[in-house]
């Protein structure tokens, strides 16, 4: 049974896009209740159209469902995207996702406040373990959020920070030491740790988080004139330099000796 049928023999009245582009349009004329999106369409992922929802003032407002399903960048990308926000991960089936849409609509018909972004997650889903619950909750203005690498990559974690076209400072804590990568407007501009700098660095905290248990993340928003002004060791896409730093660390270069003082390293 497909999405569209689940919903309709329930009742709702839905208007069906098949791009982007074609919901933007669709949303000139219909003002719906809820919008549904999966992560990805056919001219751009669910995050952007969020994005572009959010600036229509006349569907701002509207709460947006996003299917992540098991696209864990887009989802992290998204629970820091502000109010009306709601995230499911995990496998989407059409009744699932017509119980959690039937909650988010009662719940909308009863808030008089923005509602916070929130997650579904089905059994099994290991994203949200990466959060403390503390970390969870979208800081104000969306400063700042942090976590465990134990449940998710850093390059997913870079990833999201590069979908979100987010601007500040990536810090990796490690017991071999501190990474830090800053991000402008998405883009990574610069990158130091364990004495090198640049796609060097950037590569060496990727190799350490994933050898090491326990890493954790904190990403914080600066002002984008504090980057421009800053170090710029790092001029390619994302992409380009997540591709390279496979490649790098498949062959070995961005080995990192840890100090002898940490002993045998513990299993994950």
């Amino acid at each position: 049974m497909s999405l569209l049928q689940a919903l309709t023999d329930v009742g709702y009245r839905v208007a069906i896009a098949g791009s982007g582009s074609d919901a933007v349009a669709v949303l000139e004329t219909e003002r719906p209740d809820l919008i549904v999106s999966s992560a990805h369409v056919e001219d751009m992922d669910g995050y952007e159209l969020f994005t572009l929802v959010r600036k229509d003032p006349t569907t701002m407002d509207t709460p947006f469902f996003l299917l992540a399903g098991r696209d864990r960048p887009v989802a992290l990308a998204a629970s820091e995207a502000g109010p009306y926000m709601t995230v499911m991960t995990g496998d989407l089936t059409p009744d699932a996702v017509v119980a959690h849409a039937r909650d988010i609509l009662k719940s909308g018909a009863t808030d008089d406040v923005p509602r916070s972004t929130s997650t579904v997650e089905p059994a099994g889903a290991p994203l949200w373990l990466a959060f403390d619950k503390q970390s969870r909750r979208p800081s104000p203005g969306g400063a700042a959020f942090e976590g465990s690498l134990d449940a998710i990559d850093l390059t997913e974690v870079t990833q999201a920070v590069a979908l979100g076209r987010k601007t500040g400072r990536l810090v990796v804590s490690m017991r071999v030491g501190e990474g830090a990568i800053l991000f402008e407007n998405g883009r990574i501009t610069h990158a130091e740790f364990d004495g090198r700098t640049g796609e060097s660095a950037f590569g060496a905290i990727i190799s350490a988080s994933q050898r090491e248990p326990h890493a954790r993340f904190r990403f914080s928003r600066m002002d984008p004139a504090e980057i421009g002004h800053g170090p710029r060791t790092v001029s390619r896409s994302v992409e380009q330099v997540l591709l390279s730093v496979a490649v790098r660390i498949d062959e070995g270069e961005c080995e990192v000796t840890a100090p002898p003082w940490l002993g045998q390293r513990e299993d994950a």
